[in-house]
């Protein structure tokens, strides 16, 4: 067993804090935390898609989530848990400064 405390990136280093990485032949699972600016587009330009599945808890904040056409896809925030599958399309607008929690599984 390994224990570790939930820690967000500092504010000079990358958005995304890698807390676990466990991977084997059968198997591969990260989990970590986010901090995304107020104001921010994520990612900057386009869409991003992971080749994981994602479950995400928001901790604080609000994102705007938005389909691939550039339209309203629905609002994310505290207290909630999303799951992303495998490829899917993602883009949001950050309506406030945003602390995630997320497992990224393959």
């Amino acid at each position: 067993m390994e224990l570790k405390k939930i820690t967000y990136p500092l504010q000079n280093e990358y958005y995304n804090k890698s807390i676990f990485h466990i991977k084997n032949e059968k198997l591969e699972i990260q989990f970590g935390t986010v901090f995304l600016k107020k104001g921010t587009r994520i990612p900057e330009n386009g869409f991003t898609k992971h080749d994981s599945h994602e479950i995400s808890i928001i901790q604080k904040g609000k994102i705007e989530m938005l389909h691939e056409d550039g339209s309203l896809k629905r609002y994310i925030q505290r207290g909630d848990v999303i799951y992303i599958e495998a490829l899917e399309a993602q883009a949001g607008n950050v309506i406030e400064d945003t602390s995630i929690i997320y497992t990224l599984i393959k």
